[in-house]
């Protein structure tokens, strides 16, 4: 029998994550994310959140593979309307960043910004999906904007 370990040379560590997030803000669990945190729960309002997610890919996957399933998925949504999109480099990461907003049946309008590296370790590359979630009222009040900051603060590696 051979032993199979992770982490291995066939089977790499998941990337190092980083986020800054605002000092009320706190870390939460949500299932299948790898870190997650939210903003003070209000009683009866949506508790604005950023949620992070790793899937591993095969070493060819690509940044516009992933943007293209991110933007096919809004687009699937119940009255998207797509806000925006961009790329930027950080520490020598290129991030695309797409926001949209939707009608979710339980919240009512909903923004979504998903904010995407690609990170190559060998024979995989890792898509860190960093994506926050506001409504359209929070959205309007600025904290879009805290969103967006935390996203951008994102810094990924193997």
């Amino acid at each position: 029998m051979t032993a199979l370990t992770f982490p291995s040379d066939a089977f790499p560590a998941l990337p190092t994550i980083a986020i800054d997030v605002p000092d009320d803000w706190a870390a939460i669990t949500v299932p299948c994310t790898i870190m997650a945190a939210a903003a003070p729960e209000t009683p009866g309002e949506f508790r604005p959140n950023v949620v992070v997610s790793v899937t591993r890919f095969g070493a060819d996957y690509s940044l516009d593979v992933a943007a293209n399933a991110v933007i096919e998925k809004f687009a699937g949504l119940e009255q998207a309307h797509e806000i925006g999109r961009d790329r930027v480099t950080v520490g020598g990461l290129e991030w695309a960043h797409i926001e949209s907003t939707f009608l979710d049946p339980r919240a009512g309008t909903l923004v979504q910004a998903a904010h995407l590296a690609v990170v190559v370790n060998g024979q995989v590359a890792d898509l860190v999906q960093i994506t926050g979630s506001v409504t359209g009222t929070q959205a309007k009040a600025g904290v879009l904007d805290t969103l967006r900051t935390i996203q951008r603060s994102a810094t990924a590696h193997a």
